[in-house]
């Protein structure tokens, strides 16, 4: 189910690890909030449909940050 991206920043910024790991990456809303806060993470996901989705989501968040 989709969350609110500050709910995954918020439980990222709560630890100290230095790679966020998201098995279940859906639409990529974990791996967005750790780009946010210059984290590493790695994602894992089954369908082909929702890897194309998060890539999209992150690829824009990248151009945006450019801009």
């Amino acid at each position: 189910a989709p969350f609110p991206i500050e709910l995954a920043q918020r439980c990222i910024a709560s630890t100290i690890s230095g790679v966020v790991m998201d098995p279940f990456i859906g639409a990529g809303t974990t791996a967005l909030a750790a780009e946010t806060l210059n984290r590493e993470w790695i994602g894992a996901e089954l369908s082909s449909k929702y890897c194309k989705m998060a890539a999209q989501r992150l690829l824009h968040h990248k151009k945006s940050k450019l801009v």
